[in-house]
């Protein structure tokens, strides 16, 4: 009989050891795996919804702009439109509130004298009525003066043209009417006045024509042609 032949120490560590899927360590190892797997699974279903919750509104509509005037604006309403106010445009230049050279009827008087247009000469309103002046103080867009060439004197007129709203018109008008003006319809509009009875000094007296939203205040002492309130409403309104 021959003697087996001798084993290698590979051999033999080899014969040793157990099978592979005996090994405690094997099964460690598939554990781990299938952990790892199913670990990596939920998550990347996780961040894959939400992804879709995100973006799904963006995917299914179209993008908001943030602008919601369209949705916020109500319907458009079958009431006709406020008619807006009359605005009637008042010259800058003295000249321009008549349609005629006034001059040959206020002679000698001038129009616009340099000493009646300082502010200190006392002739800058067309009223001595303290509530109208107050509103012509704020209001007045030009004033017109005829006055002595040379200085104050006993004969002039001072006119304002103002821009009044619809409110401040019906104020003016009740009261002239309550403070002893003549208040009538002329022209479109009103026209109050108020004279002080002649006396050895003369006569002085207020003109007053409201319409629109136009006001021409004129106060005059002993110089006051005919038809002078008649030709500035002319140039303003045609």
């Amino acid at each position: 009989m021959t003697d087996p032949a001798p084993q290698t120490p590979e051999a033999f560590e080899s014969s040793a050891r157990p099978p592979l899927v005996r090994r405690p360590q094997f099964w460690l190892v598939v554990v781990a795996a299938i952990l790892a797997v199913i670990v990596a699974f939920v998550v990347g279903a996780a961040i894959g919804g939400a992804g879709v919750g995100s973006g799904g509104a963006a995917a299914g509509a179209a993008p908001t702009t943030g602008n919601t005037d369209e949705a916020a604006t109500p319907p458009a309403s079958s009431a006709p439109p406020t008619p807006l106010p009359v605005v009637h445009e008042i010259p800058e230049d003295c000249e321009a509130i008549y349609t005629r050279d006034w001059s040959g009827d206020f002679a000698p008087l001038v129009l616009n004298p340099a000493w009646a247009m300082e502010p200190e000469s006392g002739v800058q309103f067309g009223s001595v009525d303290e509530t109208a002046v107050e509103l012509l103080t704020s209001a007045s867009a030009i004033t017109c003066k005829w006055g002595n060439p040379a200085g104050g004197s006993d004969r002039g007129l001072t006119t304002n043209v103002a821009h009044v709203t619809e409110e401040q018109a019906a104020a003016i008008i009740a009261h002239f009417g309550e403070s002893g003006h003549s208040c009538y319809e002329e022209l479109q509009g009103t026209r109050c006045v108020r004279e002080t009875p002649p006396s050895a000094d003369g006569q002085a007296g207020e003109s007053h024509f409201i319409r629109d939203d136009v006001w021409i205040a004129t106060h005059w002492v002993n110089a006051g042609p005919d038809g002078y309130t008649h030709d500035i409403v002319a140039a303003i309104f045609g």
